[in-house]
């Protein structure tokens, strides 16, 4: 899996260079990793998504290989140190924690350093988050950006669990076609997973500092459903075909089009949920309304 592995921190480097959105591939193979190592899927699986690992690595190459020279120290701590300065701010749909949670999950249980150049790419992504605003939402049709700071406060707190993240993706409401437009139910995913995991890993250094800005993106998504004049809800929408991520289907699936690698994480983040919070993962209708 190393070769992978550096993949992903070559193209964490390359997408600071040019299109940090270009990182979402390198989280989408430690998710592929991640879901390997620990045997979240069935061994029949295994190799279907190395197939889309190879798929990834060879449609979004890098320009060079990871370069492995002196180690950074405290990599993790340093990392955490640049997230806390913007822990309160509601902006790029929790990308900045979410890149970091994969590569830090990743370097964990791996013998791969962190190097400065990694340090620096990381840093230059979190800060180009950072200014890049809180992201649109649909609204009757249109994308639009909705202030977090300027629209009532709905008093939500929470403090994120495993349990929490999932009643939230199974309980949270939106309309279709907002949904199909901006893909927030899978940011409550991902976004949540990575608090989650980060808390439990580095209770140290964040304590539960990094919810905040999750309850702001919660207290958006509240206030765009109370614009939103077509409240058709997915309940009534009945799918032909239900897309599992323990069966192969679902691979072959995302063989075809991954969907900018939302396929990959999604269901790393669900499965791995399921098994933190002890709970069966049987059934995908409502893990499909993300898809």
């Amino acid at each position: 899996m190393d070769i992978y592995k550096k993949w992903a921190c070559q193209k964490m480097i390359e997408s600071s260079q040019s299109n940090i959105w270009e990182g979402h591939w390198a989280c989408a193979v430690i998710a592929l990793t991640n879901l390997l190592e620990e045997k979240l899927v069935p061994a029949k699986l295994e190799d279907l998504i190395h197939k889309n690992l190879v798929k990834i690595v060879e449609e979004h190459a890098n320009e060079q290989q990871y370069r492995i020279n002196k180690e950074y120290e405290d990599f993790p701590a340093q990392m955490i140190r640049l997230l806390v300065q913007n822990n309160h701010a509601c902006h790029a749909l929790g990308h900045d924690l979410i890149y970091t949670f994969y590569l830090l999950s990743m370097l964990s249980r791996s013998d791969i350093p962190a190097t400065a150049e990694l340090f620096d790419a990381m840093g230059k992504i979190i800060r180009s988050f950072a200014a890049s605003g809180p992201g649109y939402v649909t609204v009757n049709g249109e994308n639009i950006v909705i202030d977090p700071d300027g629209i009532p406060n709905t008093g939500v707190r929470l403090q994120l669990t495993p349990e929490l993240v999932l009643d939230l993706l199974h309980n949270f409401q939106r309309p279709l076609q907002m949904e199909m437009g901006d893909l927030q139910l899978g940011h409550i995913l991902t976004h949540g997973h990575a608090i989650v995991e980060m808390k439990q890993a580095y209770r140290h250094y964040v304590n539960d500092n990094l919810d905040s800005a999750f309850c702001t993106r919660i207290n958006l998504l509240t206030y765009a459903n109370s614009l939103e004049k077509n409240q058709v809800e997915f309940d009534t929408v009945v799918t032909e075909t239900e897309l599992n991520p323990l069966e192969p289907s679902y691979w072959e699936q995302a063989l075809a089009e991954s969907r900018h690698g939302h396929f990959y994480k999604y269901a790393y983040s669900y499965l791995r949920l399921c098994r933190l919070s002890g709970r069966d993962p049987s059934d995908f209708r409502v893990f499909q309304r993300i898809l």
